[in-house]
Protein backbone atom coordinates (compact mmCIF):
# COMPACT_ATOMS: atom_id res chain seq x y z
CA UNK A 1 0.00 0.00 0.00
CA UNK A 2 1.36 3.42 -0.94
CA UNK A 3 0.43 6.94 0.04
CA UNK A 4 0.11 8.68 3.40
CA UNK A 5 -0.72 6.69 6.52
CA UNK A 6 -4.47 6.97 7.30
CA UNK A 7 -4.99 8.27 10.83
CA UNK A 8 -7.95 8.53 13.21
CA UNK A 9 -7.31 11.42 15.58
CA UNK A 10 -9.34 11.42 18.79
CA UNK A 11 -8.83 13.91 21.62
CA UNK A 12 -11.24 15.26 24.27
CA UNK A 13 -12.96 18.40 23.00
CA UNK A 14 -12.49 21.00 20.30
CA UNK A 15 -9.83 22.97 22.16
CA UNK A 16 -7.51 19.96 22.37
CA UNK A 17 -8.21 19.19 18.71
CA UNK A 18 -7.30 22.74 17.68
CA UNK A 19 -3.99 22.38 19.54
CA UNK A 20 -2.89 19.29 17.66
CA UNK A 21 -4.79 19.20 14.35
CA UNK A 22 -2.64 21.70 12.44
CA UNK A 23 0.51 19.62 12.94
CA UNK A 24 -1.24 16.55 11.54
CA UNK A 25 -2.60 18.40 8.52
CA UNK A 26 0.79 19.92 7.68
CA UNK A 27 2.63 16.59 7.47
CA UNK A 28 2.43 14.91 4.02
CA UNK A 29 3.39 11.49 5.46
CA UNK A 30 -0.05 11.06 7.02
CA UNK A 31 -3.65 11.90 6.28
CA UNK A 32 -6.38 12.34 8.89
CA UNK A 33 -9.25 10.18 7.67
CA UNK A 34 -11.46 10.67 10.76
CA UNK A 35 -11.77 12.90 13.81
CA UNK A 36 -13.37 12.25 17.19
CA UNK A 37 -13.78 14.55 20.17
CA UNK A 38 -16.16 12.30 22.14
CA UNK A 39 -16.28 8.60 22.97
CA UNK A 40 -19.36 8.07 20.78
CA UNK A 41 -17.61 9.70 17.81
CA UNK A 42 -14.57 7.49 18.41
CA UNK A 43 -16.64 4.29 18.48
CA UNK A 44 -18.47 5.32 15.31
CA UNK A 45 -15.26 6.18 13.44
CA UNK A 46 -13.68 2.82 14.34
CA UNK A 47 -16.77 0.96 13.13
CA UNK A 48 -17.30 2.80 9.82
CA UNK A 49 -14.01 2.89 7.89
CA UNK A 50 -11.18 1.65 10.08
CA UNK A 51 -8.01 3.75 9.73
CA UNK A 52 -4.52 2.27 9.81
CA UNK A 53 -3.55 3.99 13.07
CA UNK A 54 -5.84 5.46 15.74
CA UNK A 55 -4.54 8.10 18.14
CA UNK A 56 -6.69 7.78 21.27
CA UNK A 57 -6.53 10.12 24.25
CA UNK A 58 -7.54 8.15 27.35
CA UNK A 59 -9.19 11.29 28.76
CA UNK A 60 -12.09 10.27 26.50
CA UNK A 61 -12.43 6.98 28.38
CA UNK A 62 -11.93 7.94 32.02
CA UNK A 63 -15.57 7.29 32.94
CA UNK A 64 -15.06 3.61 32.04
CA UNK A 65 -12.49 3.01 34.75
CA UNK A 66 -9.27 1.05 34.35
CA UNK A 67 -10.94 -2.26 33.48
CA UNK A 68 -13.25 -0.59 30.99
CA UNK A 69 -10.37 1.22 29.31
CA UNK A 70 -8.43 -2.02 28.85
CA UNK A 71 -11.56 -3.76 27.54
CA UNK A 72 -12.13 -0.95 25.03
CA UNK A 73 -8.65 -1.29 23.53
CA UNK A 74 -8.97 -5.07 23.55
CA UNK A 75 -12.30 -5.30 21.70
CA UNK A 76 -12.96 -2.26 19.50
CA UNK A 77 -9.99 -2.03 17.15
CA UNK A 78 -10.24 -4.85 14.61
CA UNK A 79 -7.48 -4.30 12.05
CA UNK A 80 -6.58 -0.86 13.39
CA UNK A 81 -3.63 -0.34 15.73
CA UNK A 82 -3.59 2.28 18.47
CA UNK A 83 -1.24 4.90 19.83
CA UNK A 84 -2.50 5.76 23.31
CA UNK A 85 -2.16 9.21 24.88
CA UNK A 86 -2.18 8.68 28.62
CA UNK A 87 -2.79 11.34 31.31
CA UNK A 88 -0.16 11.58 34.03
CA UNK A 89 -2.71 10.39 36.59
CA UNK A 90 -3.08 7.12 34.63
CA UNK A 91 0.62 6.54 33.96
CA UNK A 92 0.49 3.33 35.99
CA UNK A 93 -1.64 1.75 33.26
CA UNK A 94 1.08 2.11 30.61
CA UNK A 95 2.45 -1.41 31.04
CA UNK A 96 -0.96 -3.10 30.85
CA UNK A 97 -1.90 -1.07 27.77
CA UNK A 98 1.36 -1.85 25.97
CA UNK A 99 0.67 -5.55 26.47
CA UNK A 100 -2.57 -5.39 24.47
CA UNK A 101 -2.52 -6.88 21.00
CA UNK A 102 -3.60 -3.77 19.08
CA UNK A 103 -1.68 -1.16 21.08
CA UNK A 104 1.60 -0.14 19.49
CA UNK A 105 2.73 2.66 21.79
CA UNK A 106 1.71 4.53 24.92
CA UNK A 107 2.74 8.19 25.23
CA UNK A 108 2.32 9.85 28.61
CA UNK A 109 1.16 13.47 28.32
CA UNK A 110 2.29 16.16 27.91
CA UNK A 111 3.65 15.21 24.49
CA UNK A 112 4.33 17.44 21.52
CA UNK A 113 2.07 17.15 18.44
CA UNK A 114 5.16 16.66 16.27
CA UNK A 115 6.21 13.65 18.34
CA UNK A 116 2.75 12.11 17.95
CA UNK A 117 2.85 12.65 14.18
CA UNK A 118 6.27 10.97 14.00
CA UNK A 119 5.01 7.94 15.93
CA UNK A 120 1.93 7.69 13.70
CA UNK A 121 4.12 7.56 10.62
CA UNK A 122 6.58 5.07 12.12
CA UNK A 123 3.87 2.75 13.42
CA UNK A 124 1.88 2.91 10.19
CA UNK A 125 4.93 2.21 8.05
CA UNK A 126 5.94 -0.75 10.20
CA UNK A 127 2.42 -2.16 10.07
CA UNK A 128 2.44 -1.99 6.28
CA UNK A 129 5.75 -3.79 6.14
CA UNK A 130 4.61 -6.45 8.61
CA UNK A 131 1.35 -7.01 6.72
CA UNK A 132 3.16 -7.77 3.46
CA UNK A 133 2.45 -11.35 2.42
CA UNK A 134 5.79 -12.58 3.67
CA UNK A 135 6.52 -16.32 3.64
CA UNK A 136 7.34 -17.60 7.11
CA UNK A 137 10.77 -18.91 6.10
CA UNK A 138 13.16 -19.00 3.19
CA UNK A 139 11.84 -22.47 2.36
CA UNK A 140 8.30 -21.08 2.04
CA UNK A 141 9.65 -18.37 -0.27
CA UNK A 142 10.62 -21.09 -2.75
CA UNK A 143 6.97 -21.84 -3.53
CA UNK A 144 6.31 -18.17 -4.19
CA UNK A 145 9.35 -18.01 -6.46
CA UNK A 146 8.04 -20.90 -8.54
CA UNK A 147 4.71 -19.11 -8.89
CA UNK A 148 5.98 -15.64 -9.79
CA UNK A 149 9.27 -16.47 -11.42
CA UNK A 150 10.64 -13.11 -10.23
CA UNK A 151 13.35 -12.83 -7.58
CA UNK A 152 12.40 -9.23 -6.81
CA UNK A 153 8.78 -10.24 -6.26
CA UNK A 154 9.96 -12.78 -3.72
CA UNK A 155 12.15 -10.20 -2.04
CA UNK A 156 9.40 -7.61 -1.90
CA UNK A 157 6.90 -10.01 -0.40
CA UNK A 158 9.17 -11.90 1.98
CA UNK A 159 11.86 -9.76 3.55
CA UNK A 160 10.87 -9.49 7.17
CA UNK A 161 13.65 -11.69 8.60
CA UNK A 162 17.13 -11.10 7.15
CA UNK A 163 20.07 -13.45 7.72
CA UNK A 164 23.30 -11.55 7.04
CA UNK A 165 26.15 -13.98 6.43
CA UNK A 166 29.24 -14.46 4.36
CA UNK A 167 30.93 -17.76 5.04
CA UNK A 168 34.16 -16.11 6.21
CA UNK A 169 35.17 -13.50 8.73
CA UNK A 170 36.48 -10.04 7.94
CA UNK A 171 34.16 -9.12 5.07
CA UNK A 172 32.37 -6.38 7.03
CA UNK A 173 29.29 -8.49 7.60
CA UNK A 174 28.52 -7.16 11.07
CA UNK A 175 29.06 -3.56 9.92
CA UNK A 176 26.56 -4.03 7.10
CA UNK A 177 24.05 -5.79 9.36
CA UNK A 178 24.19 -3.14 12.10
CA UNK A 179 23.98 -0.20 9.72
CA UNK A 180 21.27 -1.76 7.57
CA UNK A 181 19.20 -2.31 10.71
CA UNK A 182 19.91 1.20 11.93
CA UNK A 183 18.85 2.70 8.58
CA UNK A 184 15.60 0.75 8.64
CA UNK A 185 15.01 2.14 12.12
CA UNK A 186 15.78 5.66 10.90
CA UNK A 187 13.22 5.55 8.10
CA UNK A 188 10.52 4.45 10.56
CA UNK A 189 10.45 0.66 10.16
CA UNK A 190 10.39 -1.03 13.57
CA UNK A 191 13.54 -3.14 13.52
CA UNK A 192 15.44 -5.56 15.74
CA UNK A 193 19.09 -6.43 15.15
CA UNK A 194 20.23 -9.77 16.60
CA UNK A 195 23.74 -11.07 17.14
CA UNK A 196 24.58 -14.78 17.11
CA UNK A 197 28.38 -14.81 17.46
CA UNK A 198 30.49 -15.09 20.61
CA UNK A 199 31.80 -12.56 21.46
CA UNK A 200 29.05 -10.49 19.90
CA UNK A 201 30.44 -7.78 17.61
CA UNK A 202 27.00 -6.14 17.26
CA UNK A 203 27.17 -4.89 20.81
CA UNK A 204 30.81 -3.86 20.40
CA UNK A 205 29.98 -1.67 17.39
CA UNK A 206 27.05 -0.04 19.16
CA UNK A 207 28.95 0.53 22.41
CA UNK A 208 26.61 -1.66 24.45
CA UNK A 209 27.49 -3.74 27.52
CA UNK A 210 27.66 -7.52 27.12
CA UNK A 211 24.51 -7.93 29.23
CA UNK A 212 21.58 -8.08 29.23
CA UNK A 213 21.57 -10.53 26.36
CA UNK A 214 19.57 -13.48 25.05
CA UNK A 215 20.82 -15.75 27.81
CA UNK A 216 17.84 -14.35 29.72
CA UNK A 217 15.52 -15.91 27.14
CA UNK A 218 17.42 -19.21 26.88
CA UNK A 219 17.08 -19.63 30.63
CA UNK A 220 13.47 -18.47 30.66
CA UNK A 221 11.89 -18.99 27.19
CA UNK A 222 8.93 -16.64 27.53
CA UNK A 223 7.79 -13.22 26.44
CA UNK A 224 9.17 -11.79 29.68
CA UNK A 225 12.47 -13.58 29.12
CA UNK A 226 12.75 -12.14 25.62
CA UNK A 227 11.93 -8.61 26.81
CA UNK A 228 14.62 -9.00 29.49
CA UNK A 229 17.13 -9.89 26.74
CA UNK A 230 16.82 -6.60 24.87
CA UNK A 231 18.94 -3.50 24.92
CA UNK A 232 18.55 -0.27 22.98
CA UNK A 233 21.19 1.60 21.01
CA UNK A 234 21.53 5.34 21.59
CA UNK A 235 18.99 6.16 18.88
CA UNK A 236 16.42 3.63 20.12
CA UNK A 237 17.20 0.67 17.84
CA UNK A 238 16.33 -2.60 19.61
CA UNK A 239 19.23 -5.01 20.02
CA UNK A 240 19.38 -8.67 21.11
CA UNK A 241 22.92 -9.87 21.77
CA UNK A 242 24.18 -13.45 21.93
CA UNK A 243 24.89 -15.04 25.35
CA UNK A 244 28.56 -13.96 25.10
CA UNK A 245 29.50 -17.11 27.01
CA UNK A 246 31.18 -19.91 25.07
CA UNK A 247 30.24 -22.61 27.59
CA UNK A 248 26.57 -21.61 27.62
CA UNK A 249 26.62 -21.17 23.84
CA UNK A 250 27.87 -24.75 23.41
CA UNK A 251 25.07 -26.09 25.61
CA UNK A 252 22.43 -24.10 23.76
CA UNK A 253 23.74 -25.25 20.36
CA UNK A 254 23.17 -28.86 21.42
CA UNK A 255 19.41 -28.27 21.44
CA UNK A 256 17.61 -29.25 18.25
CA UNK A 257 15.72 -26.50 16.38
CA UNK A 258 12.34 -27.83 17.54
CA UNK A 259 13.29 -28.03 21.22
CA UNK A 260 12.24 -25.48 23.80
CA UNK A 261 14.98 -22.93 24.39
CA UNK A 262 16.68 -23.58 21.05
CA UNK A 263 18.31 -20.98 18.81
CA UNK A 264 15.57 -21.41 16.21
CA UNK A 265 12.89 -20.90 18.85
CA UNK A 266 14.60 -17.64 19.85
CA UNK A 267 14.09 -16.33 16.30
CA UNK A 268 10.46 -17.37 16.47
CA UNK A 269 10.13 -15.52 19.79
CA UNK A 270 11.51 -12.41 18.11
CA UNK A 271 9.01 -12.75 15.28
CA UNK A 272 6.06 -13.02 17.63
CA UNK A 273 7.20 -10.40 20.15
CA UNK A 274 4.78 -7.55 20.89
CA UNK A 275 4.73 -4.85 19.64
CA UNK A 276 5.78 -6.66 16.46
CA UNK A 277 8.96 -5.94 14.52
CA UNK A 278 8.55 -5.21 10.82
CA UNK A 279 12.17 -6.23 10.18
CA UNK A 280 14.61 -8.48 12.00
CA UNK A 281 18.25 -8.34 10.92
CA UNK A 282 20.36 -11.27 12.13
CA UNK A 283 24.15 -11.06 12.14
CA UNK A 284 25.34 -14.65 11.71
CA UNK A 285 28.78 -15.99 12.62
CA UNK A 286 31.10 -17.10 9.78
CA UNK A 287 31.16 -20.69 11.08
CA UNK A 288 29.08 -23.63 9.91
CA UNK A 289 27.44 -24.57 13.21
CA UNK A 290 24.05 -24.32 14.89
CA UNK A 291 24.55 -20.63 15.67
CA UNK A 292 24.50 -19.87 11.94
CA UNK A 293 22.35 -22.71 10.61
CA UNK A 294 19.31 -22.44 12.92
CA UNK A 295 18.78 -18.68 12.44
CA UNK A 296 19.38 -19.06 8.72
CA UNK A 297 16.59 -21.58 8.41
CA UNK A 298 14.16 -19.22 10.14
CA UNK A 299 14.94 -16.34 7.76
CA UNK A 300 13.17 -15.51 4.53
CA UNK A 301 16.00 -13.48 3.00
CA UNK A 302 19.75 -14.17 3.01
CA UNK A 303 22.27 -11.38 2.40
CA UNK A 304 25.77 -12.65 1.64
CA UNK A 305 28.47 -10.02 2.21
CA UNK A 306 31.63 -10.35 0.11
CA UNK A 307 34.62 -8.28 -0.98
CA UNK A 308 35.84 -7.60 -4.55
CA UNK A 309 38.55 -10.27 -4.80
CA UNK A 310 39.01 -13.79 -6.09
CA UNK A 311 39.05 -15.32 -2.62
CA UNK A 312 35.59 -13.85 -1.93
CA UNK A 313 34.37 -15.12 -5.28
CA UNK A 314 35.48 -18.66 -4.45
CA UNK A 315 33.96 -18.35 -0.99
CA UNK A 316 30.66 -17.07 -2.43
CA UNK A 317 30.39 -20.12 -4.70
CA UNK A 318 31.09 -22.46 -1.77
CA UNK A 319 28.58 -20.66 0.46
CA UNK A 320 25.79 -20.78 -2.12
CA UNK A 321 26.43 -24.45 -2.75
CA UNK A 322 26.27 -25.07 0.99
CA UNK A 323 23.00 -23.15 1.34
CA UNK A 324 21.25 -24.79 -1.58
CA UNK A 325 22.52 -28.33 -1.49
CA UNK A 326 23.95 -29.54 1.83
CA UNK A 327 21.05 -29.12 4.26
CA UNK A 328 18.10 -31.41 4.73
CA UNK A 329 15.89 -30.82 1.64
CA UNK A 330 13.02 -29.70 3.86
CA UNK A 331 15.03 -26.75 5.07
CA UNK A 332 17.47 -25.81 2.34
CA UNK A 333 17.46 -22.16 1.29
CA UNK A 334 15.98 -21.53 -2.18
CA UNK A 335 18.08 -19.60 -4.64
CA UNK A 336 15.42 -16.90 -4.95
CA UNK A 337 15.88 -15.97 -1.29
CA UNK A 338 19.65 -15.39 -1.64
CA UNK A 339 21.14 -11.98 -2.44
CA UNK A 340 24.66 -10.56 -2.30
CA UNK A 341 26.31 -7.28 -1.34
CA UNK A 342 29.76 -6.25 -2.57
CA UNK A 343 31.49 -4.45 0.27
CA UNK A 344 34.60 -2.26 0.63
CA UNK A 345 35.01 -1.45 -3.05
CA UNK A 346 37.79 0.99 -4.05
CA UNK A 347 38.36 2.80 -7.33
CA UNK A 348 41.30 0.50 -8.02
CA UNK A 349 39.25 -2.69 -7.73
CA UNK A 350 38.63 -4.47 -11.03
CA UNK A 351 36.33 -7.14 -9.57
CA UNK A 352 32.98 -5.45 -10.10
CA UNK A 353 29.67 -6.92 -9.01
CA UNK A 354 28.89 -7.85 -12.62
CA UNK A 355 32.24 -9.52 -13.10
CA UNK A 356 31.90 -11.47 -9.85
CA UNK A 357 28.39 -12.51 -10.77
CA UNK A 358 29.58 -13.81 -14.16
CA UNK A 359 32.39 -15.77 -12.54
CA UNK A 360 30.02 -17.29 -9.97
CA UNK A 361 27.43 -18.07 -12.67
CA UNK A 362 29.99 -20.09 -14.61
CA UNK A 363 30.42 -22.38 -11.58
CA UNK A 364 26.79 -22.62 -10.47
CA UNK A 365 25.06 -23.97 -13.56
CA UNK A 366 24.36 -20.55 -15.03
CA UNK A 367 23.00 -18.92 -11.84
CA UNK A 368 24.39 -16.42 -9.38
CA UNK A 369 22.75 -14.44 -6.59
CA UNK A 370 21.84 -10.87 -7.60
CA UNK A 371 23.99 -8.14 -6.11
CA UNK A 372 21.61 -5.65 -4.51
CA UNK A 373 24.25 -3.08 -3.53
CA UNK A 374 27.89 -2.07 -3.81
CA UNK A 375 29.35 -0.32 -0.76
CA UNK A 376 32.49 1.77 -1.22
CA UNK A 377 35.50 1.41 1.04
CA UNK A 378 35.65 4.29 3.51
CA UNK A 379 38.41 4.66 6.13
CA UNK A 380 36.06 6.94 8.08
CA UNK A 381 33.82 3.99 8.92
CA UNK A 382 36.30 2.66 11.45
CA UNK A 383 36.66 6.08 13.08
CA UNK A 384 32.88 6.22 13.60
CA UNK A 385 32.88 2.76 15.13
CA UNK A 386 35.64 3.70 17.56
CA UNK A 387 33.25 6.37 18.86
CA UNK A 388 30.32 3.89 18.81
CA UNK A 389 28.52 5.91 16.13
CA UNK A 390 26.80 4.03 13.26
CA UNK A 391 28.69 5.26 10.17
CA UNK A 392 25.45 5.27 8.18
CA UNK A 393 24.61 8.45 10.11
CA UNK A 394 27.92 10.21 9.32
CA UNK A 395 29.61 8.86 6.17
CA UNK A 396 27.78 9.89 3.00
CA UNK A 397 29.23 7.38 0.52
CA UNK A 398 28.93 4.49 2.94
CA UNK A 399 25.35 5.54 3.73
CA UNK A 400 24.56 5.58 0.00
CA UNK A 401 25.64 1.94 -0.23
CA UNK A 402 23.48 0.92 2.75
CA UNK A 403 20.59 2.92 1.27
CA UNK A 404 20.77 0.81 -1.88
CA UNK A 405 20.01 -2.28 0.22
CA UNK A 406 17.08 -0.52 1.91
CA UNK A 407 15.78 0.73 -1.44
CA UNK A 408 15.94 -2.70 -3.05
CA UNK A 409 13.71 -4.23 -0.43
CA UNK A 410 11.61 -1.30 0.77
CA UNK A 411 11.41 1.49 -1.82
CA UNK A 412 7.89 0.43 -2.87
CA UNK A 413 6.77 0.63 0.74
CA UNK A 414 8.52 3.93 1.47
CA UNK A 415 7.41 5.51 -1.81
CA UNK A 416 10.82 7.19 -2.02
CA UNK A 417 14.50 6.44 -1.54
CA UNK A 418 15.86 5.82 1.94
CA UNK A 419 18.00 8.96 1.67
CA UNK A 420 14.90 11.08 1.02
CA UNK A 421 12.97 9.28 3.75
CA UNK A 422 15.69 10.19 6.25
CA UNK A 423 15.90 13.69 4.79
CA UNK A 424 19.56 14.17 5.58
CA UNK A 425 18.99 13.90 9.32
CA UNK A 426 16.54 12.20 11.63
CA UNK A 427 13.69 14.19 13.04
CA UNK A 428 13.66 14.21 16.82
CA UNK A 429 11.19 11.79 18.35
CA UNK A 430 10.32 14.14 21.19
CA UNK A 431 10.14 17.85 20.46
CA UNK A 432 8.96 20.79 22.50
CA UNK A 433 6.19 19.48 24.72
CA UNK A 434 2.70 20.97 24.35
CA UNK A 435 0.14 20.07 26.96
CA UNK A 436 -3.11 18.72 25.50
CA UNK A 437 -6.19 19.86 27.42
Amino acid sequence: MEGPIRILLSVPGQQALNTIYGQFMADPRITVSALATTLDMLATALAQEPPEVAVVDVDLLLDKGERGILDFFSSRFGGTVAIVLLPQACAGMAGALRGLDRVRDVLVKPISPGAIVDRCHQVGLSERAARAAAPATAHAASALAQTTGAARAVAMSGTRVFAVGGGKGGSGKTTVAVNFADRLHQVGIRTLVMGFDTPDAVGVQLGLPMAPNTLNWYRRPSREGFAASLQQAKDGLDVALSPNDKVEASRIAARGPDQDGSIARLVEAARTHHPPYAAIVMDLPPTENEWSVQPLLRANTVLLICEPDVASQVNLVATVRLLTGTFDPRYQVPRDAIFAVLNRVTQEDTMTAMRMQEAVRSQLEGWAPPFVATIPADPGVRACQVDFVPPVTRRQEFAAGIDRIVDFFYSDLLGKSAAKAVGGKRRTILGVQVKLT
